[in-house]
């Protein structure tokens, strides 16, 4: 017995370990009388026990060491810390599956993948959040890697993901036309009149097809503004306030209606904040009323004809309570 033991012999006693056993526990450092019978009944040999200590590792449940064993499976300290997590029996099944170790194996585990499949399907890796499964099903398909690959990085199933790759574009591109509404054959037309796919979507939902939007296509080309310019001007809108009805806040759905209602741009945003529909507010500026005089009046009861003649008159809209 070593001198720290004198300290804690009833514990040392009540282990159970022969005082030989005890001194091998203690030859890299201090080991609990609890903890040394763990390692005792562990299966392995002192050195090996000894070797597990210096690298810092817990010792194996002697039912695995048991099982390793009984498959014909090293138990040393190097192969069990490679295929840490895993029994016997999935150890073997790696192994088999041409896997090396346990973290080579596990996104795998699940699968019944062997390591040529792994090692075509390593460009994967960068890709987090892959189903391993579905994408061995693609690979098994007869999909490449690389299609693979293009369709997890573009958010598309594999088989448009083909059909994309075959137009020469990449994964961000095939992403944003796809997200837009575009198929890779649409927008293949449409790359090459439009940059942003978002704009396309909007042109197109004006009606215009690839042919109208080349036509008509502005200067500087077609941008966000370009396409509500063009909103502004179809719906009477003149030269010089079609950038200004262009940049107002209004959607590109209601932009026409308020064109149409004949307001200035400026005072649109009044109009809207007031109650006023564009209808509304088309009756009330054909009277030549500001927003806030429409208001008032309207607060009245009155429509914006009467209105208008109370006011030549020189009638002040009454005051009403809300």
């Amino acid at each position: 017995m070593t001198r720290p033991d004198r300290h804690d012999r009833d514990r040392w006693i009540a282990s159970g370990l022969p005082d030989a056993v005890v001194t091998i526990m203690f030859r890299d450092g201090t080991l609990p009388p609890p903890h040394a019978a763990r390692w005792y009944d562990s299966s392995l040999t002192t050195d090996e026990i000894v070797e597990f200590r210096r690298a810092g590792r817990p010792a194996p449940d002697e039912a695995l060491a048991a099982s390793l064993e009984a498959r014909g499976l090293p138990t040393d300290p190097a192969f069990v810390a490679a295929w840490k997590g895993f029994d016997a029996r999935q150890i073997l099944d790696a192994i088999d599956r041409g896997f090396r170790s346990g973290e080579q194996y596990a996104p795998w585990a699940a699968s019944d993948a062997d390591i040529t499949e792994v090692e075509q399907l390593a460009a994967l890796g960068s890709f987090d959040g892959y189903d391993p499964g579905k994408v061995l099903a693609q690979l098994r398909a007869g999909h490449t890697p690389d299609e693979i690959a293009f369709a997890l990085e573009a958010g598309l199933k594999t088989k448009k993901a083909v059909a994309w790759m075959s137009r020469g574009v990449s994964a961000t591109t095939a992403r944003d036309w796809s997200e837009a509404g575009f198929s890779a054959s649409k927008a293949a037309q449409w790359i090459k009149v439009v940059d942003d796919p978002k704009v396309a979507g909007s042109l197109r939902s004006l009606g215009l097809d690839v042919d109208d939007a080349r036509a008509q296509r502005p200067e500087g080309g077609w941008t966000t503004h370009a396409v509500r310019r063009h909103v502004a001007v179809e719906a009477g809108a003149g030269d010089d306030v079609a950038d200004e009805w262009a940049s107002t806040s209004l959607s590109d759905r209601k932009l026409a209606k308020w064109v149409a209602a004949g307001v200035r741009p400026v005072d649109a945003g009044a109009w809207r904040s007031l109650g006023f529909d564009p209808e509304e507010a088309s009756g009330w500026a054909a009277q030549r009323f500001t927003p806030e005089d429409a208001g008032n009046w309207r607060r009245s009861g009155v429509d914006p004809e009467i209105a208008a003649r109370r006011r030549d008159a020189g009638v002040r809209p009454p005051i009403v309570d809300d």
